[in-house]
């Protein structure tokens, strides 16, 4: 891990992953008909966090760190599902909303797996 504000970024990033999966997983309960109580507020906490993510790594590139082409789409891509889980809510009937919001969680969960991968392991190819 790196120091200072990267290494911040870094660790944010691996728990972001984390919340990320934690939203998909209860979301997958929800579709299945049981309790989605606890949804909500996880997936709020997951993009509140993504949100503090995003702003430490434009912090970092006006500061002049670099990564990979690769790591910046895939971490700006994670705002499409991520948008999508919180607008379901009004737009789609309860069972549909179980199943979009399930879709889009473990999107969101997926791509946050890339993203967290491609900065600290380089797999999209060097900065």
């Amino acid at each position: 891990m790196g120091a200072g504000l990267a290494g911040i970024h870094e660790m944010l990033g691996g728990i972001v992953v984390v919340v990320l999966i934690i939203v998909a997983i209860l979301a997958a309960i929800s579709a299945g008909g049981g309790s989605n109580s606890m949804l909500r507020p996880a997936s709020m906490l997951a993009a509140g966090l993504y949100l503090l993510q995003i702003i430490l790594g434009i912090v970092l590139i006006t500061g002049g760190s670099k990564n990979s082409t690769g790591h910046y789409l895939v971490g700006l891509l994670i705002l499409v599902p991520v948008a999508l889980q919180h607008s379901s809510a009004k737009r789609m009937q309860a069972r549909t909303r179980d199943y979009a919001t399930m879709i889009s969680a473990l999107a969101a969960a997926f791509l946050s797996v890339l993203a967290y991968a491609s900065g600290a392991f380089g797999i999209f190819g060097a900065a």
